[in-house]
């Protein structure tokens, strides 16, 4: 706090008065933007972790690069659609704290055991490693080909700058990391090579693509007609607990990706249709139950009691197993959505709304 300009100091101190900077898990949290310091930046133990920067988005993925972007090489490189991480070391110990500033012990207990992690940090202590985790967790479809995967989609050096890519992709083959897969390196106006990435993106059901250039650092991501449409599909039960921009958003974008694409345009207009009301038609059978399914394993019956005591107090958890196996235990367990249930509940059971 020393080191801070008065003014930016005096905000601080503000927001703590009023809840906005909370303390949680031994971590101090900022739950929205202060000065320039984002929101999601955490104090823990002696050290600030800033919050990762937003990442514009673009709807037209040619005129998008060409207006964002700078002459010259582009890497092109997967965006994978798992949840966002910040693993850190600090004091002899190394942390996973999510996207919104919180200590994720799932994902701590999952990374901090991992041995290329281990020797990344002993060689770069003050280094962050930026994941995206997929697989088995509390907020990710399950699956049976794996536990968890992370990849990391950037490094940075502890004081608000990045590695280049190249680097980046250095120090995960060296210390037996998985980086977020190149799909390609294109000059700026090499539009019909950007086009023809996303289009076989699209076909393998790939989530979208993310452009980057190094000094001047520029960032860009540009998501796939096909992965809107089935995020459509596989929330369209959840149509009353997801922010009002989530339907609407994806709905222009892929539009205007399926043109710019020159893909079939009744082919996607009905697969729209179909997604709109995929998880709907379960969710009135069921007398309108809104739920997903998850199951994760952990070696600890504490980190499942933290990843209980982090769930949203709009969700309910019921627990369909516990079952211990060699190293850990294997949970599966449902999160029911208690505004969407009580909506399509009601309307179902024939009570008048108003709209």
């Amino acid at each position: 706090m020393k080191t801070l300009k008065k003014e930016l100091k005096n905000k601080i101190l503000e927001a703590m008065r009023k809840g906005r900077i909370e303390e949680r898990d031994g971590v101090c949290r900022f739950s929205e933007s202060i000065g320039r310091i984002p929101r999601g930046t955490v104090v823990i133990g002696r050290r600030i972790v800033y919050g990762y920067p937003k990442i514009r988005r673009i709807f037209s993925l040619c005129r998008g690069a060409e207006k964002n972007l700078d002459p010259g090489e582009v890497w092109v490189e997967e965006k994978i659609d798992g949840f966002n991480l910040r693993a850190v070391h600090e004091g002899g110990e190394i942390y996973c704290i999510s996207r919104g500033g919180f200590l994720d012990f799932f994902a701590t207990e999952k990374v901090s055991v991992d041995k290329g992690v281990q020797k990344f940090f002993k060689k770069f202590p003050s280094h962050i490693l930026y994941l995206e985790m997929i697989g088995n967790t509390p907020y990710t479809p399950p699956t049976r080909k794996f536990d968890v995967k992370y990849y990391v989609f950037d490094i940075g050096n502890g004081k608000r700058r990045f590695l280049g890519p190249e680097e980046r992709m250095e120090l995960c083959r060296k210390f037996g990391l998985e980086c977020v897969p190149l799909l390609g390196k294109v000059k700026r106006r090499e539009t019909g090579k950007l086009k023809r990435i996303a289009i076989t993106l699209n076909k393998r059901g790939g989530e979208g693509m993310v452009l980057k250039q190094h000094m001047p650092r520029r960032v860009l991501k540009y998501v796939v007609p096909s992965s809107e449409i089935r995020d459509l599909g596989e929330n369209s039960n959840m149509i009353f607990d997801m922010p009002a921009g989530f339907m609407k958003q994806r709905v222009f974008r892929s539009a205007i990706s399926v043109s710019e694409l020159g893909l079939n345009k009744k082919e996607y207009d009905m697969r729209m249709g179909e997604a709109l009301h995929k998880r709907l038609y379960p969710a009135i059978r069921s007398g309108g139950e809104v739920s997903e399914g998850f199951e994760i394993f952990v070696k600890k019956l504490e980190t499942w009691k933290k990843v209980l005591e982090h769930m949203s107090s709009e969700v309910k958890i019921e627990v369909g197993s516990e079952k211990r196996e060699m190293g850990g235990i294997r949970i599966k367990f449902k999160k029911i959505y208690k505004k969407g249930s009580r909506r399509i509940r009601r309307a179902v059971e024939g009570y008048a709304q108003t709209d």
